[in-house]
């Protein structure tokens, strides 16, 4: 099995800055992720004890669909940090190893 070193150095400078930025880009999701999560916990708690009322049903009509948001999401991140790379698939392979692992 190869080691991370083995692949980014055939990877080159690509491999590591894809690397790089897929590392970054999980943490920056799960962060989301948490923040989101900690925000919904406490409009729930307050709904509870009738502080506040939610209504979830309009909310899910002004929103895309999850699938499509995220397809949307991807994309424009991608074009944003492949933007005149010349060495794009080191990058690609670089990041779906960060991404991976």
């Amino acid at each position: 099995m190869p080691t991370l070193f083995m692949v980014l150095g055939a990877l080159g400078i690509g491999g590591i800055l894809g690397y790089a930025a897929a590392s970054f880009v999980k943490t920056a999701t799960r962060v989301v992720a948490i923040i989101v999560g900690f925000i919904f916990i406490v409009i729930q708690v307050l709904a509870y004890y009738g502080i506040i009322e939610v209504h979830w049903d309009a909310m899910q009509s002004l929103m895309p669909s999850a699938s499509t948001a995220a397809k949307s999401g991807f994309s424009a991140l991608w074009k944003i940090l492949v933007f005149n790379l010349p060495f794009t698939g080191g990058f690609g392979a670089g990041f779906w190893y960060g991404w991976k692992h």
